[in-house]
């Protein structure tokens, strides 16, 4: 006995997808996995090295201070006399990380730690950029 198989229009369509449909979840599960998105900053900053590392608390709230002694956190932006509008509600709970220019002036440094001192932030980190060993 003779089976005749039908091949139609959309049997020939549906095919060649299959393959292709594999491949994009593939490689969407793949930057899924070895992908992890960061926020970026206000603005760039060139920071001090140090041979020190340790981890950051995934808490953190960063706040970034540019060689002109601007300070960032998020996307707002301000001068050191607005720092209480530029914290986020209840930062006085999590650490502040400070992300300084290494060309920032350091009496700035100085003024911004003893304001955050002022607003009962306990936990205060400086982060720097870790100098390669050898």
């Amino acid at each position: 006995m003779k089976r005749r198989i039908q091949i139609t229009d959309d049997t020939m369509a549906q095919e060649p997808m299959l393959p292709l449909i594999n491949i994009v979840f593939l490689l969407l599960i793949f930057f899924m996995i070895a992908g992890s998105l960061q926020k970026l900053g206000p603005f760039d900053v060139d920071p001090p090295s140090s041979a020190d590392a340790t981890e950051r608390d995934d808490e953190t709230v960063v706040l970034w201070v540019d060689k002109a002694g601007q300070l960032g956190v998020d996307d707002k932006r301000g001068p050191l006399s607005d720092i209480s509008g530029l914290l986020p509600e209840g930062f006085a709970k999590h650490p502040i990380e400070i992300r300084a220019d290494r060309d920032a002036d350091g009496q700035m440094i100085v003024a911004l730690l003893k304001r955050l001192q002022e607003l009962h932030v306990d936990k205060v980190q400086l982060m720097t950029a870790v100098e390669a060993q050898n």
